[in-house]
């Protein structure tokens, strides 16, 4: 079993970093949005500018706008980038009118529910371009790393869409490590991911291509705090946090940096179970 069988009473004698185990993902998402609304704050307080990478998947950004507009706090102070955007079949990011079109998502669960001075000036607002991803980079670099990197992990372990070279394929973990922000094809394993979790099995609506930041911009953070909250997140975080740190598990290159905070459900704080048949449900 190898780092599988790792429990959690075991996680802070083998990594030196904060780990929080809550019972759900209503707290999980409330204990995330109490830490980037008081980093906020205290950027306000020093009139400097907050940059964000943002996920879409692991994090209900209706908690962060809640709070931020419960305490109007700045928000002309927060530059967020997402990590990614699907594209669409002429290399563009897909329609904000598509169900899966994370721009929209972030439009409706964050941007558009501040109000007041909470409010995000447009410009803040960025996305990984398709056609000048360069852009991304230079954002990141010219503000010597994000303060704050949130994300979750995908099946092989990817962070943002950067997967692994394929089983047949040679690995050159440097390569891996060092990816930049592009244009690629998701990988099926991914693709089946998010089918299962986010279409309830309609394939045909699943954009094949994305724009996403690199690994290299996402380790460039001064802080990355990584959520687990899912059944199967069991095995990706222990394979990820306490096995091999290897470009077939790009996640794994978080064991490299020196600021990780992890915050876990019950769920996915569990040794993984092992089924012969699938359960019905979580």
């Amino acid at each position: 079993m190898g780092p599988y069988s790792v429990e959690f009473e075991q996680f802070s004698r083998l990594k030196p970093w904060r780990f929080t185990r809550v019972s759900d993902v209503a707290t999980l998402n409330r204990h995330i949005a109490e830490e980037v609304t008081e980093a906020l704050d205290q950027s306000a307080k020093q009139g400097k500018k907050l940059l964000v990478i943002c996920p879409v998947g692991p994090l209900n950004y209706s908690y962060w706008a809640d709070l931020m507009n419960e305490r109007q706090t700045d928000g002309s102070c927060l530059v967020t980038i997402n990590m990614d955007e699907y594209l669409n079949e002429s290399g563009d990011w897909i329609d904000e009118g598509h169900p899966l079109s994370f721009r929209r998502y972030m439009k409706d669960n964050l941007f558009g529910r501040l109000k007041g001075r909470a409010r995000v000036p447009e410009e803040n607002i960025n996305f990984p371009s398709p056609h000048s991803p360069q852009e991304s980079t230079d954002l990141i670099e010219d503000h010597e790393g994000a303060d704050l990197c949130y994300a979750g992990m995908g099946l092989t372990g990817h962070l943002a869409f950067n997967d692994p070279p394929e089983p047949e394929e040679p690995c050159d973990d440097d390569e891996v490590r060092n990816s930049r922000t592009r244009v690629l094809t998701i990988s099926r394993e991914s693709q089946a991911q998010m089918c299962i979790g986010g279409t309830g099995g309609n394939w045909d609506i699943l954009p094949k291509r994305a724009v996403t930041l690199g690994l290299y911009e996402i380790l460039l953070s001064k802080k990355i705090h990584l959520m687990f909250m899912r059944s199967w997140h069991a095995g990706v975080l222990r394979r990820a946090l306490f096995g091999k740190v290897t470009g077939r598990c790009p996640g794994s290159f978080v064991q490299t940096h020196k600021n990780i905070e992890v915050t876990l459900t019950d769920l996915a704080a569990t040794v993984p179970l092992i089924q012969v048949a699938q359960r019905i449900a979580e």
